[in-house]
């Protein structure tokens, strides 16, 4: 049994069909339209949610080692169009979760979750994107609550778990 208690794949399909998103993966009978509708399968052929789909269901061993899993902008265009609104990218989300507590994190997904913790997003806002927001009648961002978001953070066990997976694994694994 590994330490998240999760001991085998066929395990972590059964953990996924246990959760209110993941009880909806058997309902995919593989159209493809979830890839049709994806951003990302548009501009890169490898990335194919209909595949991840696939692995999950059949309980392969790499879904949770899947680098690409990471790429997912969770858009939701996936679901949006799945005629049997199988929630992709929570199942996805799932999988992450799975990589991330095997050491099976992307350094690019650390150092998000690092931004998110340091500076309250993501991206940094630019004066360009300012200037944008300004002539489309948007409202400023401003600077964003980091010392709020930081509390509920710390509080949720999103802060241990980055630290835990940079020392257990050293960083990333792969990168």
């Amino acid at each position: 049994m590994t330490d998240h208690g999760i001991s085998s794949d066929l395990e972590f399909r059964k953990w996924i069909l246990l959760q209110p998103e993941g009880k909806t993966l058997l309902r995919c009978y593989q159209c493809g339209r979830c890839t049709a509708a994806c951003p990302i399968a548009m501009i890169d052929e490898s990335f194919n949610p209909r595949l991840f789909l696939e692995k999950l269901i059949l309980a392969d061993e790499s879904l949770a080692q899947e680098r690409l899993i990471w790429t997912c902008l969770t858009c939701e265009q996936c679901e949006v169009r799945c005629p049997e609104h199988v929630k992709i990218p929570e199942i996805l989300v799932l999988a992450k979760v799975r990589g991330l507590l095997s050491g099976n994190t992307p350094q690019t997904a650390l150092d998000r979750a690092r931004a998110i913790l340091s500076e309250g997003r993501t991206i940094l806002v630019s004066e360009p994107m300012h200037k944008t927001r300004e002539k489309m009648g948007l409202p400023s961002l401003g600077p964003p609550p980091v010392a709020q978001l930081g509390k509920i953070l710390k509080e949720l066990g999103t802060v241990e778990r980055v630290e835990s997976v940079e020392s257990r694994y050293g960083g990333a694994e792969g990168e």
